[in-house]
């Protein structure tokens, strides 16, 4: 069975033809779809760029005689027999002092990476890949082929302006600078010996303290001896720093949910430079303006408005003093971020209750056992925005019409808004989807939407997974286009089946590659991949 995609992307490369690509990341692949016909390109895995241990499943003892045997004491000698030859959980130790005794070992096992973030820049030949395991960022290279190739690695993110920089936020609150092609003799700080700080000092700083001490020690050789073993005890190593060149930016007292670098243009004059702005959203309900590089120490001021943590931010191009923020709240808020000031609230825990009770109404729209819908409603007294992005495209007549799209976590559905340049926002569509939809997107020019389908749970649920004996989710991924004819956004059928022809070889790689990396991934992991926003919501505040 195919992981569904927990996050999508789409490029256009700045060439002669403007190839344009969909990137769709599942689990700890990233695939790369035609945008035009929904062919399968190629596929880049996580685990390409990492260590793969080759005794999988040996004890420490094993794996150190297998390397030196000639270490081994000569009091302690493994007893080996046919019958726990295979066995590698456990180890029996034979001494000559004593009876045998078992010690037990743990099994090292290799866990991949999942992608959990996917951010390009503007000219789509650089991919910026979060994972999760080992907690880096990979910056990719996209060809016009569609083909991935990792340029480097590093430690929620995106660019700033000029796109030669990786803006990075971490889970202390903590915003830091990283280049985005770092230099030749980008190495950091690495120890003499070539080795980590940590394993450099590894043998010196055993955390014990010897038994003797000077009233026991009277000889000069033992004393010196013993003030060796002290030093080295009391000796602590040094923090491990990051191979690579990073500057700390800014940093909030919680944890950081979303970062924008938005450029804006001064007023000084008629042709003034722009000026960058770093807008930054945590869990204590805060979104901070900070100044651009170098300035980013300087607070401008706070968007304050929200009861609950803050998960998304939304800076449409076409107005870049708009600013669109949702989270934990009932509503989305609308900025003029440069003030500091709140436009405009947008009920949409409503609008959730709304369309829940319309899609058990019409009974046809729903998956074969359903959830009962009180226990829906009920669930979903509060909600959490997980997907905000803008969107646009000319009707019949040529205007251009505005949108916001917006998905929310555990929602078969996406709400789609017209905004207008004061940051109005009205209702337009809820698109219902066969599955929760857990990612969304929009393409360069901004007329299509593509969206993820959770293809493992139940509709209205992040814990039930689907009866395999009943119709599931015949898709992975939704493509929305908009109609000029008709005004309206529809799925658009044919880009849809072609990326739907494309999965199913990618269903034997997953099961394939799950029987190398330590079997299918647990429906708890799996939940804890797709959904996880409601574990930012604080414990013992007002509902």
């Amino acid at each position: 069975m195919l992981y569904p995609f927990q996050c999508l992307l789409f490029c256009t490369l700045p060439t002669d033809d403007s190839p344009s690509f969909l990137l769709a990341a599942s689990r700890a692949s990233v695939h790369v779809f035609s945008a035009a016909n929904g062919t399968l390109l190629s596929t880049w895995r996580s685990s390409q760029n990492q260590a793969v241990i080759p005794e999988f499943g040996k004890s420490i003892e094993e794996r150190s005689e297998d390397q030196d045997p000639s270490n081994r004491s000569s009091k302690r000698q493994k007893k080996a027999s046919p019958d726990n030859a295979s066995d590698s959980s456990s180890a029996e130790i034979v001494t000559e002092d004593g009876p045998s005794r078992t010690r037990k070992s743990k099994k090292t096992k290799i866990t991949e990476s999942n992608v959990v973030n996917l951010v390009a820049t503007s000219d789509g030949q650089s991919i910026a890949v979060v994972t999760d395991e080992d907690k880096c960022v990979r910056v990719l290279r996209l060809d016009g082929k569609g083909r991935l190739q990792q340029l480097s690695q590093r430690q929620d993110f995106t660019f700033t302006p000029d796109e030669k920089t990786i803006l990075c936020g971490d889970k202390y609150g903590d915003v830091y600078a990283l280049p985005l092609n770092p230099a030749e003799n980008d190495t950091g700080h690495v120890s003499q010996s070539g080795a980590e700080p940590d394993e450099e000092h590894e043998a010196q700083a055993t955390g014990s303290f010897p038994s003797a001490s000077t009233r026991t020690v009277h000889t000069l050789r033992n004393r010196q001896a013993l003030k060796h073993q002290l030093d080295s005890a009391n000796k602590k190593p040094p923090p491990k720093t990051l191979a690579f060149n990073h500057q700390l930016l800014l940093g909030h007292v919680s944890l950081l949910t979303d970062v924008k670098c938005i450029a804006v243009a001064g007023e000084e004059s008629a042709h003034p430079p722009n000026r960058t702005f770093i807008i930054t959203a945590d869990r204590d309900e805060h979104i901070r303006i900070s100044r651009g590089m170098p300035q980013a120490h300087i607070i401008e001021g706070f968007c304050l408005g929200h009861k609950h943590f803050v998960s998304k931010l939304c800076v449409p191009s076409w107005n870049t003093r708009l600013l669109i923020s949702g989270g934990g709240d009932d509503h989305l808020l609308v900025w003029d971020w440069t003030a500091g000031h709140l436009l405009h609230r947008v009920n949409l825990q409503s609008l959730v209750m709304n369309h829940i009770n319309y899609r058990y109404a019409s009974s046809e729209l729903l998956n074969p056992d359903p959830i009962d819908q009180k226990i829906v409603l009920a669930s979903y007294k509060r909600i959490a925005v997980c997907g905000l992005y803008p969107a646009e495209a000319r009707n019949a007549v040529g205007e251009l019409r505005r949108y916001i799209a917006v998905a929310v976590e555990g929602i078969p559905a996406v709400f789609l808004f017209s905004i207008a340049d004061n940051g109005a926002m009205q209702q337009e569509a809820a698109i219902a989807t066969e599955g929760n939809v857990i990612s969304i997107t929009v393409s360069k020019n901004r007329d299509h939407i593509a969206y993820a389908i959770d293809t493992e749970h139940k509709q209205f649920s992040q814990s039930q997974l689907v009866d395999m004996d009943r119709p599931t989710p015949s898709a992975s991924i939704g493509i929305l286009s908009y109609s000029a004819m008709t005004g309206h956004w529809e799925h658009n059928v044919d880009l849809e089946q072609a990326i739907r022809l494309a999965t199913p070889n990618l269903s034997s790689r997953a099961s394939h590659v799950d029987q190398a990396f330590g079997g299918k991934m647990s429906s708890r992991d799996s939940a804890s991949l797709l959904y996880g926003l409601e574990n930012l919501r604080k414990r013992g505040q007002d509902e």
